[in-house]
């Protein structure tokens, strides 16, 4: 796995990409570049976090010992980290800090699962998947990944792709599908070893009054599998998923979850973890995730009369137990500086406002220019004329139509199957085109909706009602055709699931 060259510079030179390490790894263990691809995205998104993210530490709610891109763990139940030192000869300080490494580990462990006879498809993967997650949720998760496709830019640059897997199908019955206690919630109950039963304690009994912000630190079905390992010592209450709001509960709220390594705060809370990583704020905290755990928080604030402000509502990192700097005898420092408490804190008095308990609203998606889920080439220009108007601080433009196609795409993920409202957002102007094309791609292909941009500036308008299928793909495009002349404007997007 050496770095052959002089100096870091020759070392950067020639490092290789992420793409190529997953090749690499897929041919020498056998095991389907697209699986481990879908494993990392899942994972991390492709992001190598730094071994001290979520080392192993007994009782700490983030404190998995899991490793990497690919997750290798090492833990009291489990050790694919010595595994996967074993299989490769690698040692295990390379398997934690060198991406390359990392995966050819999780490639090895993988393949070494599946056995000598391993699976001619995609499907036949599932067991293997789930054991190196721990649990069929965590290849659930993966699977759904596979069918829905994914894409995105690695921080140090690198466009990665992963195209729709059509025809992959997870395992009838291999996850439970209990409902939880909040509406729309799903339940994946932990170990009783990882909570303490009702609120009471020496005689006492305490009252719910605080919710309790914290980051998993790793991926959604990795913490709620964690909490259902008899070693883990350590739950929440809920978890949020950071694709799609998805809401899975592990302990009843009239229980107690290990959470904010203090335990009378423990007591008196409930906590919500937040899929992904402190150190990644842009890349995890969706406002698909924000919207849906402040419906939750205000669902709770209701229910059990919790004040909305931030002396009740607050981060891991605020809670007591902390000798230095931090929250909880473990000095937690989650959600960290990248949770927008004030959007947050407004969203909680919103619903909680507008009858903010029970059911869940309707999922919304929105994607503006600015989005790593917006796509267009260099002729799209970024524009910030009649800046007021438009959805964040600019849009972009299109200055003269074009007799070829190179559309601005806006990438929108469809939770469910189901029928989804869908909504274009520009400022106008005069000189803006007045018959614009847009593109929708609904269940049974594509659709064209004609829309002026010299009228309803600054607002969202229809484009009508599709059905789309459960998927991440780009769903609205602006064309680059028309057959008059005038700027054509791509700013944002949405859609509404109803």
């Amino acid at each position: 796995m050496g770095i052959v060259g002089s100096g870091a510079q020759a070392q950067e030179a020639e490092k290789p990409s992420l793409a190529e390490e997953f090749s690499r790894a897929s041919d020498e263990y056998g095991v389907p570049q697209e699986l481990l691809r879908a494993m990392g995205y899942v994972n991390t998104l492709w992001e190598m976090p730094p071994p001290d993210a979520s080392p192993y530490e007994p009782g700490d709610l983030h404190g998995r010992g899991a490793y990497g891109l690919m997750q290798l763990q090492q833990n009291p139940s489990k050790d694919t980290l010595g595994r996967a030192a074993q299989l490769t000869g690698l040692t295990e300080e390379e398997l934690k800090n060198d991406r390359a490494a990392n995966v050819s580990g999780g490639a090895a462990v993988l393949a070494d699962i599946a056995g000598e006879d391993k699976p001619s498809d995609l499907d036949g993967w599932f067991d293997a998947v789930a054991e190196y997650g721990g649990t069929p949720l965590y290849a659930e998760q993966v699977y759904e990944t596979l069918k829905s496709g994914a894409s995105g830019i690695t921080s140090d640059g690198e466009k990665l792709e992963l195209t729709p897997r059509e025809g992959v199908e997870t395992k009838s019955g291999a996850v439970s599908k209990a409902a939880g206690q909040y509406g729309g919630s799903t339940w994946y109950g932990a170990h009783p070893n990882n909570y303490y039963e009702g609120r009471t304690y020496r005689r006492e009994t305490y009252d719910i009054d605080k919710i309790v912000i914290h980051v998993t630190q790793g991926s959604w079905s990795g913490s709620l599998s964690w909490f259902q390992d008899s070693r883990a010592g350590s739950s929440a209450h809920y978890t949020v998923r950071s694709s799609d709001g998805k809401i899975g509960q592990s302990v009843r709220e009239g229980d107690t979850a290990y959470h904010a390594g203090h335990w009378y705060t423990n007591l008196q809370s409930i906590g919500i973890e937040h899929e992904g990583y402190v150190s990644a704020p842009n890349r995890w905290f969706t406002d698909a995730m924000y919207r849906s755990s402040a419906r939750l928080s205000a669902y709770l604030a209701k229910k059990y009369r919790i004040p909305i402000d931030r002396n009740h509502i607050i981060g891991h990192g605020q809670v007591p137990g902390c000798p230095g700097t931090g929250g909880g005898v473990s000095c937690h420092t989650d959600p960290g500086s990248g949770w927008n408490w004030d959007k947050y804190m407004s969203l909680v008095r919103s619903y909680a406002g507008a009858g903010g308990g029970g059911a869940p609203s309707p999922y919304t998606q929105t994607v503006d220019n600015a989005s790593p889920r917006f796509e267009a080439s260099s002729r799209w220009i970024a524009s910030t004329f009649r800046q007021a108007q438009s959805y964040g601080t600019n849009h972009r433009v299109l200055r003269t139509p074009l007799s070829f196609d190179d559309n601005a795409k806006f990438k929108l993920r469809a939770p469910a199957r189901d029928k989804y409202s869908v909504y274009a957002r520009w400022p106008a102007d005069a000189g803006y085109n007045y018959r614009t094309t847009f593109l929708v791609r609904g269940l049974n292909g594509w659709n064209k909706v004609v829309r002026t941009q010299r009228a309803n500036g600054g607002k969202w308008v229809s484009l009508g009602d599709y059905t789309f299928p459960a998927g991440d793909s780009y769903k609205v495009q602006v064309s680059s055709r028309s057959p008059v002349n005038g700027y054509i404007v791509a700013d944002a997007v949405k859609i509404v699931r109803r």
